[in-house]
């Protein structure tokens, strides 16, 4: 387990000291959970982000099983590390990313979740999930957990990573110089510049053409 956590740590800081766009869910999970100031998730976002993408699920659905078990993590048996209560809160893990890992992976690969990975309905994961009725209100806590994760804006960070990519495609002083070239290209002619010269053309002298002989001078050299 803690290779694991090594190698996503590694593909993180080779991901972002080779100036990759930033991932904007990971932007909307940290907003969320500034919410939460005591929640211990907020320093395993990456980590829920790797889990979701390696199994297939929304990145979404720990967050909300995590906020409706445990609140985010705030309220769980601090010795099994279980904050989301999966399988009926009696199982134990390592650490809190063994239990990001292990969740997600007994969601994605669980014949009981199966019907739930076909349909993407959070009524079909809850059923299961929760096991005994009611369902109602565990089902409104999830689906607003995800509403209010939607509604985070990123369209700051969005502006923010486009002017990096532009501005790492247009280094300084390349507007400049390129405007500079335009300005010498418009205000020179193109036959001025050495490498444009245009060149004389050699023309070869014409041939001498003897004209025509006239009839009499055609006759006299028959007599002859």
């Amino acid at each position: 387990m803690m290779k694991k956590f090594f190698a996503i740590t590694m593909l993180l800081v080779v991901c972002s000291s080779a100036g990759f766009p930033r991932d904007l869910r990971a932007v909307k999970v940290q907003k969320f959970l500034a919410r939460y100031p005591d929640s211990p998730l907020r320093g395993h976002v990456h980590e829920i982000l790797y889990c979701a993408d390696r199994f297939g699920l929304d990145y979404r659905l720990y967050l909300a099983v995590a906020g409706a078990e445990s609140t985010f993590g705030r309220r769980y048996p601090k010795r099994s590390r279980n904050l989301t209560g999966i399988c009926n809160g009696a199982s134990s893990f390592s650490s809190i990313y063994d239990n990001i890992y292990r969740t997600h992976e007994i969601i994605a690969t669980g014949k009981w979740y199966r019907k739930y990975r076909k349909t993407k309905n959070i009524k079909d994961f809850v059923y299961v999930y929760k096991g005994v009725p009611p369902f109602a209100h565990y089902i409104r806590t999830l689906r607003a957990i995800f509403a209010g994760i939607d509604r985070i804006s990123v369209e700051k960070e969005r502006r923010q990573d486009r002017q990096v990519m532009l501005s790492e495609l247009n280094p300084p002083g390349f507007k400049a110089e390129h405007q500079a070239n335009l300005v010498a290209w418009n205000t020179t002619r193109y036959d001025k510049f050495a490498s444009r010269q245009v060149r004389p053309f050699a023309q070869k002298p014409a041939k001498k053409v003897k004209p025509p002989l006239k009839k009499a001078e055609k006759n006299t050299l028959a007599l002859e």
